[in-house]
């Protein structure tokens, strides 16, 4: 019997003590739980969150007409010889005299006319099932800036005289289309948010903050003509007279689509 006694007095404490700890476990994954969930609440978030959000996304387009005001043409020479020497020497006084003439005739600055491709390759015979070297080609080509539109037609058919057997363009453009984008972004914006609203307003719902943002930029070119194409022939330079192609300059969109995600509330 009283052996009996001892056991429980031993026994009681262990059980409170198992009690005890396990109510200090539940309170401490609770408060963990608790702090996780408030430290994920404290992450700001453009476009992305790091909790599900009910969210609504609407889309707008702008565009705005725009007058061009530079042409790019591409004036290349291509030159095949049997040393490397004499392809470099060819391709080199065809491209000097271009590039000279555009600068002292057509007033074409420094900057508005850039080196893009410069290469140095074999050719080979295949004949006889034996591969070996018949000559080298020489492609050099710069990219012409022209801003005076009058000009067009002058230089293509003067590159062509002096040596051009690789030419393409005007591809028309806007030189800097910022002040235009802005423009077009802002009817985008004023479109989606228009449309935001008359869908909240259907479905019964009502706009938050917004949550994410994103544009989409698309300038669309004016007319592009290529050397295939004009009036006059690339006959490698030496060719006097040809004639001028009439060059439309035409007009040119900018065009920026927008998204938007609206919290909803």
């Amino acid at each position: 019997m009283e052996g009996q006694m001892m056991d429980k007095k031993h026994y009681m404490p262990k059980k409170i003590m198992i009690i005890f700890l396990s109510v200090v476990l539940v309170l401490l994954g609770i408060y963990l739980i608790s702090l996780t969930r408030n430290s994920l609440k404290s992450y700001s978030y453009i476009g992305k969150s790091p909790e599900f959000k009910n969210i609504i996304t609407v889309d707008g387009s702008g565009k705005v007409t725009a007058k061009s005001d530079v042409a790019i043409i591409n004036a290349g020479v291509v030159t095949e010889k049997l040393t490397v020497e004499q392809a470099q020497k060819e391709n080199t006084d065809k491209m000097n005299a271009i590039v000279k003439a555009l600068k002292d005739e057509f007033k074409i600055a420094d900057s508005d006319i850039k080196t893009n491709q410069y290469g140095i390759n074999p050719r080979y015979d295949w004949s006889d099932g034996t591969q070996r070297i018949i000559g080298y080609t020489v492609n050099q080509s710069v990219e012409i800036k022209v801003r005076d539109f009058s000009k067009i037609g002058d230089i293509l058919a003067r590159s062509a005289e002096l040596g051009t057997n690789s030419l393409n363009g005007p591809n028309f453009t806007i030189d800097d289309p910022e002040e235009f984008k802005a423009q077009a972004r802002e009817k985008a914006i004023a479109q989606a948010k228009e449309k935001a609203k008359v869908l909240s307003d259907q479905v019964g719902i009502k706009l938050g903050s917004i949550v994410n943002f994103s544009e989409n930029f698309n300038g669309s070119s004016g007319p592009i003509l290529y050397a295939n194409d004009m009036a006059y022939g690339l006959g490698g330079g030496g060719e006097k007279s040809l004639p001028v192609p009439t060059i439309e300059v035409g007009s040119e969109e900018v065009a920026v689509s927008v998204s938007i995600s609206y919290e909803i509330r």
